[in-house]
């Protein structure tokens, strides 16, 4: 027997559903369905079963006067499979925001999306090039952060870079309302704060309220972190600063190429590269970045290895796997987890 988990949403701008019958038909047998009400309209929450595996079910929904049957296809047994159905729309929709952003929908919300969308309009209309994350000036801090579904914005700042320091202040984020062709000054989708006190050295988060939703999350734009990776760390201008690092723009940055499909890249990771004693790297540089770098190795068959080995396949350039690993990585209960070293 298999038990397929379903949950309809179905949606009338009226919002009368006393005077709807809700009926699903398969295999010859028909079931009347009970429902609930959410913010949505119509839910119907149940495990339809069935002796054989099947891929869609037939959903009716009878108005009185009208009938509208429905085929709405299986996610992959045993997945939930959930959808959206609106009254007067013929299409179901599988996910939440594009039935929302539908005509039919009466709190309809146009901007409602669930994909990226690769449009001169769209990039156009929400494109922000200003600076983004957390920048401490003058012993001020300035947050910012592009999310233009967001309904509300908070940050939460705790008084520690510990995992379990306490909450020390939360802060309201300020909406941008700018509109402009000059996306360094578009803040119609930018949440912004700025905070007059010292807060280098404690951690923060985002908590973002959506329409239905809500979420608690670092900052995506942050460069160091508590150390389970959950908080973002605030740190100062000096602490971001890496000897003798300099970033080049322009013509000065002369590895960038004209066309970026002349790029050859491979992925690799710096330690497995030159790691081995075979690697024909010096022993104490092997597993590092120098050793990768180091010229004229080979191994015990004469064939070329670190950076030298990677040029002679044909590559042009190379994408570092995780760089930041640690020793154990432990999950909430204790137990030893596997690290790609992710974090900051």
């Amino acid at each position: 027997m298999y038990n397929y988990p379903m949950r309809i949403h179905y949606h009338r701008k009226n919002g009368e559903y006393d005077t709807c019958s809700f009926v699903k038909s398969q295999d010859q047998r028909i079931d009347l369905l009970t429902y609930k009400e959410d913010y949505f309209g119509a839910l119907f929450s149940f495990e339809h079963p069935s002796s054989h595996v099947i891929e869609s079910l037939n959903f009716v929904v009878h108005t009185g006067q009208t009938s509208k049957e429905y085929s709405i296809r299986f996610n992959h047994y045993p997945l939930l499979t959930e959808v959206w159905i609106l009254e007067g729309d013929d299409r179901i929709y599988y996910s939440e925001n594009p039935a929302i952003a539908s005509p039919f929908y009466k709190n309809q919300n146009p901007f409602a999306f669930d994909k990226a969308i690769n449009s001169a309009s769209f990039d156009h209309h929400w494109g922000y090039q200003g600076e983004l994350g957390c920048r401490v000036e003058d012993n001020q801090a300035h947050f910012s952060l592009w999310s233009p579904t967001a309904t509300e914005v908070q940050v939460v700042v705790y008084e520690s870079a510990a995992n379990d320091a306490p909450v020390w202040k939360t802060f309201e984020m300020k909406r941008g309302n700018s509109y402009s062709y000059n996306h360094k000054d578009n803040t119609i989708g930018v949440w912004s704060l700025d905070v007059e006190e010292d807060l280098v050295g404690k951690t923060y988060q985002y908590q973002v309220q959506f329409p239905h939703h809500q979420t608690l999350t670092r900052d995506p734009y942050t460069i160091a972190t508590s150390p389970d990776g959950k908080r973002s760390a605030i740190l100062s201008h000096v602490e971001k600063q890496v000897e003798n690092f300099e970033v080049k723009h322009g013509s000065e940055a002369t590895w960038r190429l004209e066309n970026p499909c002349k790029a050859v890249i491979c992925e690799m990771h710096i330690r497995d590269l030159t790691k081995s004693p075979t690697s024909g790297v010096d022993e104490h540089l092997r597993g590092t970045f120098l050793g990768a770098a180091q010229a004229g190795t080979v191994n015990q068959y004469g064939q070329s290895t670190a950076f030298d080995y990677i040029k002679k396949l044909g590559y042009n350039y190379v994408q570092l796997q995780p760089i930041a690993d640690r020793h154990k990585e432990y999950d909430e209960d204790g137990n030893v987890t596997y690290n790609w070293g992710y974090d900051p």
